[in-house]
């Protein structure tokens, strides 16, 4: 990277290890945009963009108050040239509120193909208190991620899951033998199981001793230590299986007792009883910060990453413009891979930066505004130089090292 860092822009300072290929551009983002093209079409495996809302609001940073057809030709122009940098199998988020959110799907599909849609997800960003309140009509709390791929049948989605809030009690048989022969499996209730694990004959004594509450508890805590014991019974959909699975679950009816295995290549066993499958909770729960959890697969609604508390995150005071480390990794997760280029044409206050970089992807960000020099860029350094122990450092691992670049187009 010594002298400029690709043609026509201009090296101004770099920070940390000299060979990094991190870029950091001070600039209009379209003319970078364009200037980019040379050396990285095809190259970025994930972009996120957190563009103005058009709110208009008057910001210290910025103005946010456009005629929506101003913010449409300052859009307009931006996503197509973004499009030829994106890889045939990466992806696009934009971030924005109900303002804009017509209008911008419109675009979207005019830009990359509405045939590449491959999700609106709502980002539940707070609460419906304080003055927002009191506005007439339902309350606003939400943001809006449009998601679109380059070639949606060539998109590489990295399926995530999410944490469950409270226990799945459709789970409450216990398995004694999970390492015996299917046919010598024994079933017993879950809470049974439980009461003679604390010294008690059976529930209901379990249930008098610690009261019902606690013993409830109990039976969630010990189930999630033991979850290879733990299954449900689930009505299989007889109309979405195949003939072998039928066949099975045919079999299975007429000797309910019995438990049925069906292997299937590439996929796990159908395992049957008495008609039902047999799920197991071990296939949901993760260990996540040291304590074993309940996960689900992450849906199209995002009411679990709080907005609350970050607006010290990375160092930085970014009132109201800011974006939870959290949420970024958790879009750099969906569709990139350490290693994988990531672009933020609108970096703020450096969140998609400092997140790409913990996480081990290369990355580039720009921004016309002097924050990138005032927030951003302080940001970078003590993140490089392991001197930021906020957002996901803690869970990333990560503690310093490589660099970044400083160019202006």
């Amino acid at each position: 990277m010594a002298g400029a860092p690709i043609e026509a822009l201009t090296r101004v300072r770099a920070h940390g290890d000299p060979r990094a290929e991190n870029l950091l551009v001070h600039g209009d983002n379209l003319a970078a945009l364009r200037l980019l093209r040379a050396r990285f079409a095809g190259a970025i495996r994930c972009a996120y963009l957190d563009p103005p809302f058009n709110t208009g609001r008057t910001f210290a940073e910025y103005a946010d108050a456009r005629a929506p057809e101003e913010w449409d030709a300052m859009m307009r122009p931006r996503l197509e040239a973004l499009r030829p940098l994106i890889a045939d199998d990466g992806a696009v988020f934009v971030e924005i509120d109900d303002t804009q959110l017509a209008p911008l799907t419109l675009l979207m599909d005019a830009v990359f193909g509405a045939q590449n849609r491959i999700s609106t997800i709502t980002v539940v960003r707070s609460a419906p208190t304080g003055h927002k309140a009191i506005n007439a009509g339902p309350v606003h709390v939400s943001d809006f991620l449009l998601v679109y791929a380059k070639d949606r049948k060539r998109w590489r989605y990295h399926p995530q899951v999410r944490v469950r809030e409270g226990f799945d009690r459709a789970y409450s048989t216990w398995l004694e033998d999970p390492d015996a022969k299917p046919s010598r499996w024994r079933f017993r209730p879950l809470s049974a199981a439980v009461a003679e694990a604390l010294g008690h004959a059976s529930p209901r004594e379990a249930t008098r001793a610690l009261g019902r509450e606690a013993f409830i508890a109990r039976v969630h805590a010990h189930a999630l230590r033991e979850a290879r014991h733990v299954v449900r019974f689930a009505q299989a959909r007889y109309e979405a299986i195949g003939q072998a699975a039928r066949r099975v679950v045919d079999r299975s009816r007429e000797a309910p007792d019995r438990v049925f295995v069906l292997e299937r290549e590439g996929r796990p066993p159908f395992i049957v009883r008495g008609g039902n499958r047999i799920l197991f909770l071990a296939d949901k729960v993760r260990e996540i910060d040291g304590a074993p959890v309940i996960v689900e697969p992450l849906t199209n609604v995002w009411d679990d990453v709080p907005f609350q508390g970050i607006a010290r995150e990375g160092g930085v005071v970014f009132s109201r413009n800011k974006k939870p480390e959290r949420l970024v990794a958790r879009v750099l997760a969906m569709a990139s891979e350490p290693g994988d280029w990531v672009i933020d044409p609108f970096l703020g206050s450096g969140t998609t930066a400092a997140v790409a970089h913990k996480m081990g992807r290369r990355w580039i960000g720009i921004e016309s505004g002097e924050h990138l020099v005032t927030l951003a860029e302080p940001r970078l350094r003590r993140v490089i130089d392991g001197a930021d122990p906020t957002g996901i450092t803690a869970t990333t691992g990560f503690s310093g090292g490589g660099g970044f670049v400083v160019a202006t187009p």
